[in-house]
């Protein structure tokens, strides 16, 4: 089983909020759902204004201490749809990597991470074996890997999409 991401990486700093960083949480026009599109728009705008014209799917996230604070589901579900494949972080919350999780956007927890990737090298983190790898450098890192019924989840491609999966699979045998 495939648990390798390997894509272009997109590096930001410390202390990205959810609400102020990585999408404008005040400026989401309808919190009771996800307006994709405007999510997209506005997906790391403030930051870095070329994100949303030049992320390619498949590319990742790197950042550093304190990624994500202030969750919001809105902030994954941005990302996600923008399509970042993996977020690799210094630090960052585990509400805020079972939030990415439930939409299948893995979030990987690697103190180091940032001093060993630069913008836009591309990078691989295989998430079942607990491993970073900037493929330019050949650098690497250590993470704890993430439980099988993690990579259930995200192999599924999100927390419903992994229940209906098992659901239909009790419902056959």
């Amino acid at each position: 089983m495939v648990t390798t991401i390997q894509g272009r990486a997109w590096k930001f700093g410390d202390n990205i909020s959810a609400d102020d960083g990585i999408i404008q949480y005040s400026q989401v026009p309808d919190l009771g759902s996800f307006d994709i599109p405007a999510l997209k728009a506005m997906c790391f705008g403030t930051l870095r204004p070329e994100f949303v014209g030049e992320v390619r799917p498949g590319d990742l996230v790197v950042a550093g201490k304190n990624f994500g604070h202030h969750s919001h589901p809105h902030a994954c579900v941005a990302m996600k749809q923008s399509g970042i494949a993996a977020v690799i972080v210094d630090s960052t919350d585990s509400a805020f990597i079972r939030k990415a999780l439930n939409v299948g956007l893995p979030i990987v927890s690697c103190p180091g991470v940032t001093k060993i990737v630069a913008d836009h090298q591309t990078v691989s983190v295989d998430l079942a074996a607990g491993t970073v790898r900037n493929l330019e450098t050949e650098d690497s890192l250590q993470f704890r890997p993430f439980a099988p019924q993690m990579i259930e989840v995200w192999r599924a491609g999100g927390l419903a999409a992994a229940l209906k999966l098992r659901l239909n699979a009790e419902h056959v045998n």
